[in-house]
């Protein structure tokens, strides 16, 4: 999955690409700065791609953001579903 952000001539092979402008609800795209499965340009491409998404990009976080900012993520995460 990771190369597939990556490498944008893959996006038009893909199903997730091919669909991913379909997405009709708010979206809330969660990244680490340090991901380093899915780099930070996937995150971008990502929030071009989905309309009416909204990236939170979390510093000194690797893959595992949820987790690594436990606490910042599940408040992000609340207020997002509570708007």
């Amino acid at each position: 999955m990771g190369a597939s952000f990556a490498n944008p001539a893959w996006q038009q092979d893909t199903l997730l690409w091919r669909e991913v402008h379909r997405i009709g609800h708010p979206t809330l795209l969660t990244w680490g700065r340090e991901d380093r499965v899915n780099p930070l340009d996937g995150a971008l491409l990502a929030r071009k791609a989905i309309p009416d998404a909204r990236l939170h990009v979390f510093p000194r976080c690797g893959h595992w953001a949820q987790t690594e900012a436990f606490d910042d993520f599940n408040r992000l995460a609340a207020d997002f579903v509570a708007h």
